[in-house]
């Protein structure tokens, strides 16, 4: 799911920016001071969403949920993983890494465990790039 700012709703007032622990909201343009969200970088905490004054941020259908529907740490079988959320990926595939129960570091699921899932963003990574961080105003 992950979320989106509707840029005909925001006003710029930047509660959202504020709200947001992961920096995944970034000012894309100083004039208007409209946001945009960063799906690689957003954890679907959702704590922006009811920060923001226009209703302006909202569901991003192109995106699954982070550790809910659609991903696949959600599952029984992989309870307990942890994942990086786009903080760490892999640097053959590009996958987020994940920490497996009792690990002490972050392997690619894919390349180092050879599971046959990983995180379901990664194939959107070659249609809807992450946007380039700008730095905040």
């Amino acid at each position: 799911m992950s979320l989106m700012v509707r840029q005909d709703r925001c006003i710029g007032c930047g509660a959202c920016d504020f709200s947001c622990h992961t920096d995944a909201l970034t000012k894309m343009d100083s004039f208007l001071g409209i946001f945009e969200i960063d799906p690689y970088t957003c954890d679907d905490c959702m704590v922006c969403v009811s920060k923001c004054p226009e209703n302006a941020i909202v569901a991003d259908a192109r995106f699954p949920v982070c550790n809910g529907h659609g991903c696949p740490l959600h599952s029984d079988r992989l309870a307990g993983t942890e994942c990086s959320i786009w903080q760490e990926t892999c640097a053959s595939c590009g996958t987020t890494l994940w920490l497996e129960p009792g690990a002490d570091a972050y392997v690619c699921p894919t390349c180092d465990s050879h599971r046959k899932v990983h995180c379901p963003k990664t194939r959107l990574l070659t249609i809807i790039p992450s946007p380039t961080k700008a730095a905040k105003h």
